[in-house]
């Protein structure tokens, strides 16, 4: 397993241009590419992204998912067709760039609903076709205020689109009753990719190495499945202020995941 970077921890702080160039000084091998607006969604874009990688391997994509991660399940025929237009550009510029994995939210959960996610098969098999005709795996992530936010809605969501991977979030499992060792149990070999956070004692995200979590534990258990992905420290950007802390904090997960 290696430990890497996304650039996401920059967003509201450095456009996604500058902050692939930045965490490029933090020696990473490989990086999650956060693309940030429509302008973005494009080859051009991604081309220009390319010789300020200098290196690292750029794993993964992520994008807001405001802006067409809903549509492309939406009940209206014009609605899935923009979604699918957005989605189908922002994959083109992640395929030129060469990730293999495109980080997926999915709708969010209101209050304590549970949609059957079988009404989706559909829509989620088509933008998988999507993806994987340009390379890239749609893979869901487990996010406590979305539908995947329990290890029953992860077996769910496998039965029903045997094609999909999964990405763990540490942060967004910590935010729910279950430990992130239950997810990474339940998305079983189809797990690609894993994001890590801790929390303090009262809550709060924090950095790897200053928080509660046994990351030990979790290692072990992606060991134990031959989890052959990599981990991606992914603070929110008032966590990376303190440049000494966040190395401490990538040296803290490069002991136990490398």
């Amino acid at each position: 397993m290696r430990v890497g970077l996304t650039t996401g921890m920059y967003y509201s702080v450095m456009e996604t241009d500058e902050a692939v160039s930045y965490i490029r000084g933090f020696d990473v091998p490989c990086c999650e590419v956060f693309f940030e607006t429509f302008c973005e969604y494009s080859t051009a874009f991604a081309r220009e992204l390319i010789p300020r990688l200098g290196g690292m391997e750029p794993i993964s994509m992520h994008t807001r998912t405001q802006h067409f991660e809903t549509d492309l399940l939406g009940r209206s025929r014009h609605q899935q067709a923009d979604g699918i237009d957005n989605f189908a550009r922002a994959l083109d510029a992640g395929a030129e760039l060469g990730v293999k994995l495109y980080v997926y939210h999915g709708p969010m959960q209101i209050r304590a609903e549970r949609k059957p996610i079988v009404q989706w098969r559909g829509a989620l098999d088509y933008a998988i076709g999507i993806a994987a005709k340009r390379g890239i795996q749609l893979c869901w992530e487990n996010v406590s205020w979305c539908v995947l936010n329990a290890p029953d809605r992860v077996a769910e969501a496998a039965e029903v689109c045997p094609r999909l991977g999964f990405v763990m979030d540490v942060k967004q499992a910590l935010e729910t009753p279950w430990d992130p060792v239950d997810y990474v149990k339940a998305m079983g070999p189809r797990l690609r990719h894993v994001h890590v956070l801790d929390k303090d004692s009262l809550g709060r995200s924090t950095l790897p190495g200053q928080g509660v979590y046994d990351f030990h534990k979790l290692a072990d258990t992606l060991r134990a499945m031959d989890y052959q992905g990599d981990v991606i420290l992914e603070p929110y950007s008032e966590l990376t202020r303190d440049e000494d802390a966040l190395r401490r904090s990538l040296d803290f997960l490069r002991e136990i995941f490398e």
